[in-house]
């Protein structure tokens, strides 16, 4: 399994294996308890909530990550071994609330074609972003359920075709 190695100075670690308890819950779990341990780990692992991030690609290797408590990335490099398409990109809010903010619908704006799904995580909520590619790789469909809670009742459903060509 590969896990990315971030630069941990300026906050502490409270957790230390805390990507292994991810993975774990990755391979032995249902999903909720998948995205329940990435949910306790932004929470409880560091010295604050902070942003956690788990992509999941083609192979089912987990690529993970930590930031501040509202923005987490890979510092601006592909993760050494993450073969494209990915399965997931899953992140979490750790103030909350599950929605896509506008740094994520830009994120999902470049990698969607590369991507199944996209998942954010909140305190008992979750926002989704599946996708399907149409007409030999032109268009995209994605289905956006929003704030879906721990017990699976959704209050908002869409699916919508999503146009390279638009802005």
């Amino acid at each position: 399994m590969a896990l990315t190695e971030i630069n941990m100075v300026g906050f502490e670690v409270k957790i230390e294996d805390w990507k292994e308890k991810i993975q774990w819950a990755y391979r032995n779990g249902s999903t909720q308890d998948f995205h329940d341990a990435i949910w306790a780990m932004s929470t409880y692992a560091f010295d604050i909530p902070r942003e956690v991030q788990v992509v999941i690609d083609r192979h089912d290797m987990l690529f993970m990550s930590v930031g501040t408590p509202g923005f987490v990335s890979f510092d601006g490099h592909f993760p050494k071994g993450m073969v494209i398409p990915l399965k997931e990109w899953i992140h979490t809010h750790p103030f909350g609330q599950a929605y896509f903010s506008g740094t994520d619908k830009n994120t999902v704006k470049i990698w969607h074609s590369l991507l199944e799904s996209a998942t954010v995580l909140g305190k008992h909520q979750k926002a989704v972003l599946q996708f399907r590619v149409l007409n030999d790789g032109k268009d995209h469909l994605y289905t956006h359920s929003e704030r879906e809670n721990r017990w699976n009742t959704v209050n908002q459903v869409m699916t919508t075709l999503w146009d390279d060509e638009e802005e």
